[in-house]
């Protein structure tokens, strides 16, 4: 079965989410932060010993809206070239010490619960590549807690990982 995205646009809101203590918003990799203006995007996971020391380096950014200011009418003004957090929903890979890889379902998502709900056990993933590029990201958590760093919206603080609830 093949993942049809209704284009309801429920994905695109509530992206502000508290996890682990932190204010976060949507992750952004690198070359996606120009998808939209300065003012909306902020460091999100960074890896050192200190953020402000010069070897300090951000992996990630985070938008701070709670909604896309790239959706218009329930559709995506920048489809071609949305981020690949984007990309890769409703689906997620997640490392695992003992499974590698699991793959998760977002099931806030009324696409993701019909495909679900009607799958014969053999799912289609659209998007791999840009779920493997944010698996990565998660994979960085696992070297060294002590120097992975997440950037808080609501405190306006980098908070470093193995601190965090």
């Amino acid at each position: 079965m093949s993942f049809n995205c209704r284009q309801c646009g429920l994905c695109c809101r509530e992206l502000l989410q508290k996890d682990m203590g932190i204010q976060r918003g949507l992750t952004l990799l690198p070359n996606e932060i120009k998808l939209f203006s300065e003012e909306q995007v902020k460091p999100y996971l960074g890896y050192g010993k200190r953020p402000y020391d010069k070897d300090f380096k951000i992996h990630a950014y985070q938008l701070t809206q709670p909604s896309c200011p790239n959706l218009k009418e329930n559709k995506c003004t920048i489809y071609d070239t949305r981020p690949a957090t984007c990309r890769q929903f409703p689906f997620s890979l997640d490392p695992d010490p003992e499974e590698g890889i699991l793959l998760g379902v977002d099931m806030n998502c009324p696409a993701a619960v019909e495909l679900v709900n009607n799958s014969s056990g053999v799912l289609d993933f659209p998007d791999r590549e840009s779920a493997m590029r944010i698996y990565d990201l998660k994979k960085l958590v696992t070297v060294n807690a002590r120097r992975v760093w997440f950037y808080d919206l609501e405190s306006d603080k980098w908070m470093r990982y193995d601190k965090l609830d």
